[in-house]
C-alpha cells in the first residue's frame, strides 16, 4: 500500500469511530421501580453505599429502589437508585439518602455514583 492509501483508509478509521453509536455513551434504558426491595441483594447494595459514603453513618435499611439498564435493556449491567434509611453512629436515625449504584454483573464491580442527604 502506498502512503496515500494509509493515509485514507487511517481518515476513514477515525470517521467511523466518530459518528459510531458507540461514541456516543452507553444506552440507558427506563428507570423501573424494584418490586421486591427486601431482596437480599437490594439490602446488601444498600448496606455497601452507606460504607462507601465515608459518612458517619450505620445502615438500617433500604426503603426503595429503581433499577436502570445500562446497554441492552436486557443487559445485567444495570444503575440502581436506593432510598436509604440510616442512622448516625450515636443511634439517632430517621435521616434518608439517595444512593445511586452502578453494579456490572459479569465481573462485579460496584461503584458509587452518588450520595447524598434527602432534605426532610
Amino acid at each position: 500500500m502506498t502512503t496515500c492509501s494509509l493515509l485514507v483508509l487511517a481518515a476513514a478509521v477515525v470517521a467511523c469511530a466518530v459518528v459510531s453509536p458507540a461514541a456516543a455513551g452507553p444506552y440507558l434504558c427506563p428507570w423501573r421501580t424494584v418490586a421486591h426491595v427486601d431482596d437480599p441483594f437490594i439490602q446488601s447494595l444498600g448496606k455497601w453505599a452507606v460504607e462507601q459514603s465515608g459518612a458517619a453513618l450505620g445502615f438500617d435499611k433500604v426503603e426503595s429502589a429503581r433499577a436502570q439498564g445500562v446497554g441492552e435493556c436486557t443487559s445485567m449491567t444495570r444503575n440502581y437508585d436506593l432510598v436509604i434509611d440510616a442512622s448516625n453512629r450515636a443511634g439517632a436515625g430517621g435521616d434518608k439518602y439517595r444512593a445511586v449504584v452502578f453494579v456490572m454483573y459479569m465481573t462485579q464491580p460496584q461503584k458509587l455514583v452518588s450520595f447524598e442527604r434527602i432534605p426532610a
